[in-house]
């Protein structure tokens, strides 16, 4: 009897026939969908109606597409965004989506907005076909949202880019891919042509600190930042990092 049990309790250890069990990462992958579901859902729900504040506690506190920012530098950048509400916005280097988000819902209600990211991007870019999906429901109901995956160095890409505007300036260029000092230049002398009278430029990790974070960029900033009208978002310059430069364009 002893022998029948333990077959019969060995006999529903399994999958039904002809079936699998989910493995481990699947379901990692289908919590962390479930939770960003829920985490979207609040805050379109309830969270939409705090406010600036709202909407960076949300980007920030989300673990599915957050943003790599400091809270306040975040929120002074969302200031400038508020009052000017760009039409037609251009965002270099998406990775995790949290600063895509936020752009979506300080930009304009009709904005055009262009995500440019390098699939397996040194510094931290790159991201599936199931987060692709995801951010495109980042747009709202009269926002047009192209998401373009390429080198933003590559003249293919800028073509792409011109083709979406359709010669339209930008109100709006936001660099944060290629934090090499070759590479932010790049990006810059690439796309700001694009920058209208009146639009803005803003570059992040502006702020001296690991070369694996920041790259080239500060050297980049102090050498680009004098020929514009500018303004520092930095909560502390020894924080190692961060920091969002905005130029301004006459």
């Amino acid at each position: 009897m002893a022998d029948q049990a333990m077959a019969q309790s060995s006999a529903v250890t399994g999958p039904p026939h002809g079936r699998t069990w989910p493995s481990n990462a699947m379901l990692r992958k289908g919590a962390k969908g479930w939770s960003a579901g829920l985490c979207w859902a609040r805050y379109l729900l309830s969270g939409h109606r705090n406010g600036l504040p709202g909407l960076v506690e949300f980007v920030l506190g989300n673990r599915f597409f957050t943003a790599i920012q400091k809270g306040d530098e975040l929120a002074a950048l969302g200031e400038i965004l508020t009052a000017r509400r760009p039409e037609r916005a251009l965002e270099i280097g998406t990775a995790r989506g949290g600063t895509l988000f936020f752009l979506t819902r300080l930009a304009s209600p009709t904005a055009t907005i262009v995500s440019l990211d390098l699939p397996g991007g040194r510094f931290g870019g790159g991201y599936g076909d199931n987060r692709a999906w995801f951010y495109q429901r980042f747009a709202r109901k009269n926002q047009r949202l192209h998401l373009l995956r390429g080198d933003s160095h590559s003249g293919e890409m800028l073509v792409q880019v011109k083709s979406v505007f359709q010669g339209q300036p930008l109100d709006y260029l936001f660099i944060d891919g290629d934090h090499t000092y070759e590479g932010v230049k790049r990006d810059f002398e690439m796309y700001s042509p694009l920058v209208g009278k009146g639009g803005m430029i803003a570059f992040h990790d502006i702020v001296d600190g690991p070369p694996g974070c920041v790259g080239g960029v500060p050297d980049f900033w102090r050498d680009v930042r004098s020929r514009f009208c500018h303004r520092e978002i930095i909560r502390d310059p020894k924080q190692g990092g961060w920091g969002i430069g905005v130029l301004y364009v006459d």
